[in-house]
């Protein structure tokens, strides 16, 4: 009874915490919750702990990732799916997508970098945490590139801020970005997208967790979510595909099962 009690109590907590008060310890407890973990939280140290003074941008965002990746963020933990997400890579395995650049937002430890970089695409991986970009440079040491080549010859993770970010590029990939941001800055996310894309240029949007729950990150998203976001900023859709059961790339403890790869063109 007293576990059950314990477990009600830390439910509670975690329902009560706002995200703009989130330590990295509750962050990544409560990431792992809503998308689901493959591996036990880890400890974190007490001294990574995010500040409260009014701040934004890449500063803000930064410290709070950097303290979560800093805190021992292991392959298959939280949002990490261990790979690039199944349904994604079927779908560069059909080879339609744009070649020239690409994009990847909060690209973690760089699988979808990797999977689509070859001769023909080259791949630059957007982070704002310095551990997070050790990790992906330390996986892309060692991964082979959507081609089979090494992953190294066509890669690249910088440290910026999304939205001050300047470039032209002919795809990006969205997956762990979009949900990870406050929803107050989803229209300055698509107006930013307008402004990296090249006309016909794509964006590849995986949307998930789906529901609609409150609190994050991540924050719940929805296809009508994501429509109403791109569609004012200048991109018609080219196809909307339901991510197979089978195919999902993470658990969802919270809100509804499933995926959708929503594909978008720049007018």
């Amino acid at each position: 009874m007293s576990h059950c009690r314990a477990r009600m109590s830390i439910v509670r907590t975690c329902l009560s915490l706002s995200s703009r008060h989130l330590t990295s310890r509750r962050v990544l407890s409560h990431v792992g919750r809503v998308v689901g973990s493959h591996r036990p939280p880890v400890r974190l140290n007490p001294t990574h702990r995010r500040t409260e003074k009014k701040r934004n941008g890449i500063v803000a965002m930064g410290e709070d990732w950097e303290s979560m990746w800093a805190a021992g963020l292991e392959p298959g933990q939280a949002f990490d799916a261990s790979r690039v997400e199944p349904g994604f890579q079927d779908l560069i395995n059909t080879g339609t997508l744009p070649k020239g650049t690409a994009l990847v937002p909060g690209c973690g430890r760089g699988y979808a970098v990797a999977a689509l970089g070859s001769a023909e695409r080259k791949v630059f991986g957007l982070e704002v945490s310095t551990t997070a970009k050790a990790a992906a440079d330390a996986y892309l040491s060692t991964a082979k590139a959507g081609d089979g080549s090494a992953a190294t010859e066509h890669c690249t993770v910088v440290i910026d801020d999304f939205f001050t970010h300047t470039g032209q590029y002919d795809l990006v990939y969205d997956c762990t970005f979009l949900c990870a941001i406050p929803p107050s800055r989803r229209e300055e996310w698509a107006t930013q997208m307008s402004k990296l894309i090249k006309p016909g240029g794509e964006i590849v949007s995986l949307v998930f967790p789906l529901g609609d729950y409150e609190g994050g990150p991540p924050f719940a998203l929805s296809t009508k979510i994501v429509e109403d976001l791109l569609t004012p900023a200048g991109f018609e859709v080219v196809s909307l595909t339901e991510v197979p059961e089978e195919k999902l790339a993470r658990t969802y403890p919270r809100g509804l099962r499933g995926e959708y790869l929503y594909r978008w063109r720049r007018l």
